[in-house]
């Protein structure tokens, strides 16, 4: 179905979960058509790809052939997560992954593999302790929540 034009009644959601797809849809569509379906005591929670990182964002431009340039253009931003508060009056990023533990890569097929992740999640957990560094994960956790109904593009 249609992600910016469900079928789905008003409200009909306590819960949506997304993992991955906002970038493949005009945002700002997507963000109405949630708050439209989301119940008013409601919470989407979504994963996506973050654009920030600029050695990950060219890591995307080198490999064309695992993701359309569509999708690669449109990795969300900040701005683009928090565009969301025209349809939530609550949006919140919870959580940020993968800095550091994408060294761990050369290593997934070898038995070092796991205590190498392990060493740099912790490595993580330190790095994301700085709200300036966050944004450069390559991914992050976020909550929309209070939709605001009746919304339109303008």
């Amino acid at each position: 179905m249609d992600a910016e034009a469900t079928g789905f009644a008003d409200s009909f959601f306590d819960l949506v979960v997304i993992s991955g797809v906002l970038h493949h849809l005009d945002l700002d569509r997507a963000y109405r058509e949630l708050a439209r379906i989301l119940k008013p005591n409601g919470q989407i929670i979504v994963t996506e790809a973050l654009r920030h990182n600029l050695l990950i964002h060219w890591y995307r431009k080198l490999t064309p052939h695992l993701r359309s340039a569509w999708e690669t253009e449109h990795i969300l931003g900040k701005e683009e997560i928090f565009s969301a508060s025209r349809y939530f009056g609550e949006v919140r990023v919870e959580r940020f992954f993968h800095l550091a533990t994408l060294g761990a890569v050369p290593f997934r097929n070898l038995s070092l593999f796991t205590p190498a992740l392990k060493a740099l999640q912790t490595v993580d957990t330190a790095l994301f302790r700085l709200p300036w560094l966050k944004w450069q994960a390559w991914m992050a956790v976020f909550v929309l929540g209070q939709p605001i109904k009746g919304q339109s593009s303008s």
